[in-house]
């Protein structure tokens, strides 16, 4: 009886270390077939992800505009000031890699003050820098600001620089065969000249489209700031003041003019006068 109960519990034994040895593989193959799996959802999670947040997106390719923005304003500073104001902001517009498009400086007159214009095209990160050193040379009396949606024009010109280019690959292609005759040759290389003509062209426009679109326009006029006298209630008196010896001036001017002109005419007129007065009087005694 007791080596029966013996030979059942190692019978037992045996049969529970066969079944966990068959579960522990099946497990095994389980947790296998799982972990690709699990890979798999990982990645394509991740990957979402990373497409929504990457530059070269193609969405954000489509959908983004070319705005071309432009500032123009107005600096008054002191007309003795003019000059070194006009100096800064070129020279501060050289230091942050703008493109000065024109730049006019008039000097002062007897009849006007001096005056100053400035046009050129900023980078966009340091537009805020270039206007922050033109409030430092003088007060900003006007500030105003535009822009324009160019995307449909760099959009048209991509597209037309795209076809164009494959349409002279395949010009070039055609050149290559050994078995084309010789008058359709001729009209291959007619065709690729129009067809390069045209592509400079629009690379031309597409260039033209960039500055607008990835500079940022600035025109900028510069004013000489007026007196007191100038900007009160009595300024029509004070420019009548100051005008009044002007004006005595010219009118001694036009006398004069006017005594330079006669001159002549009283040199031939006088005798002629007088000789016809003698003559006359000679009529009379007769």
């Amino acid at each position: 009886m007791k080596y029966g109960l013996i030979v059942l519990l190692s019978l037992l034994l045996m049969a529970c270390n066969k079944q966990d040895a068959a579960t522990e593989p099946d497990m095994a193959r389980s947790a296998n077939s799982a972990a690709p799996m699990a890979k798999m959802a990982a990645d394509s999670v991740g990957g979402a992800q990373e497409s929504l947040t990457q530059p070269g997106d193609s969405s954000n390719t489509v959908n983004r505009k070319y705005i071309a923005l432009r500032h123009h304003l107005q600096i008054e500073t002191a007309p003795e000031n003019m000059q070194a104001s006009f100096d800064a902001a070129i020279k501060h517009c050289e230091t942050l890699n703008c493109q000065l498009l024109s730049a006019n400086y008039n000097k002062q007159t007897p009849y006007s003050p001096p005056s100053a214009s400035l046009s050129l095209r900023v980078p966009p990160k340091n537009v805020s820098v270039f206007l922050n050193g033109l409030a430092k040379n003088g007060e900003v009396m006007q500030h105003g600001r535009d822009s324009e949606d160019k995307t449909i024009q760099v959009l048209d010109a991509d597209a037309r620089i795209k076809n164009l280019t494959d349409l002279r690959d395949r010009l070039r292609l055609m050149l290559n065969d050994k078995t084309a005759k010789f008058k359709d040759i001729i009209d291959v290389e007619r065709e690729l000249a129009n067809t390069q003509s045209q592509l400079d062209s629009m690379a031309s426009v597409r260039k033209m489209l960039a500055l607008e679109t990835d500079l940022v326009a600035v025109n900028v006029d510069f004013n000489a700031s007026q007196g007191i006298t100038e900007q009160g209630f009595f300024a029509p008196v004070a420019r009548a003041l100051k005008n009044a010896g002007q004006v005595m001036m010219e009118s001694f001017g036009a006398v004069i003019t006017f005594l330079v002109g006669a001159i002549p005419w009283l040199l031939i007129g006088i005798p002629a006068i007088w000789l016809i007065r003698k003559y006359w009087n000679k009529l009379k005694t007769k």
